[in-house]
């Protein structure tokens, strides 16, 4: 398969609450990585239902999805099953009210890629040397830098980082963002939680994917890396090569 996965609890969580999923459906590469919000009751409850949902719904309708313009509202309605699934389940189990979690959420087919996305766990793409960020953080931090009050390397030690301001677990109707994109066969996409990104640079992060190829190897440096940066959260990254359509 061209893509692969890997988390680690990090040096200071007692638990992962990170979780994440990559699967061939049909002839489209779907992978999601959530994070369970840090300090709130059972975050890592909260992301594996958001996973298990959206990968579910893709399992059982995303073939029947046969038009690329339709993928958005496709991917609203996963969302918002995957939110109900974490509200019902604070309901049958009160000692998990308030549990919340990030995802994200990446659908490629050849060179056709579409993100949606809530909350600070980010998706890049490795466009020949270039690392490019696809996804905006929902939290105080990053509305800081979309404003040019503070620059990406600030942002990662500002105490904002810490405010998300749109999760799944809210009793709302949720409209996560959705970004399409065409990229280019070879181009490497990543989702990784903010305990990775956070604690590295992007010339790190491009040393560490040299091997596009290897793509099992390619996590475990990302993995090592954000460890040497003295990684405080979770670390989870998953990794997709962007690669011609087999035939089915």
């Amino acid at each position: 398969m061209n893509a692969y996965g890997l988390s680690d609890k990090g040096p200071v969580r007692d638990m992962n609450e990170d979780s994440f999923a990559y699967e061939m459906v049909g002839n489209c590469l779907c992978m999601a990585v959530a994070d369970g919000v840090g300090g709130e009751a059972c975050g890592e409850i909260a992301s594996r239902i958001a996973v298990d949902a959206v990968m579910e719904e893709f399992k059982e309708s995303l073939p029947f999805v046969k038009d690329r313009e339709a993928l958005p509202a496709y991917l609203k309605t996963a969302f918002n099953k995957a939110n109900i699934k974490i509200l019902h389940n604070c309901l049958e189990h009160r000692e998990r009210m308030g549990m919340c979690t990030t995802l994200t959420v990446a659908l490629l087919k050849g060179t056709e890629l579409t993100i949606a996305h809530i909350g600070d766990t980010r998706g890049y793409m490795l466009h020949g040397s270039e690392l490019i960020k696809l996804t905006e953080d929902h939290n105080e931090a990053g509305k800081l830098v979309k404003q040019g009050l503070l620059t990406e390397d600030q942002a990662k030690r500002h105490p904002g980082r810490s405010r998300l301001f749109k999760v799944l677990g809210e009793n709302q109707y949720l409209n996560p963002d959705i970004y399409s994109y065409n990229i280019s066969y070879g181009d490497l996409v990543f989702l990784c939680s903010d305990g990775l990104y956070s604690f590295m640079s992007n010339e790190q992060f491009k040393a560490c994917a040299q091997e596009r190829n290897n793509l099992e190897g390619i996590c475990g440096k990302l993995i090592n890396q954000a460890l040497e940066g003295k990684s405080s959260d979770n670390i989870t990254v998953t990794v997709g090569r962007a690669e011609p359509i087999a035939e089915l």
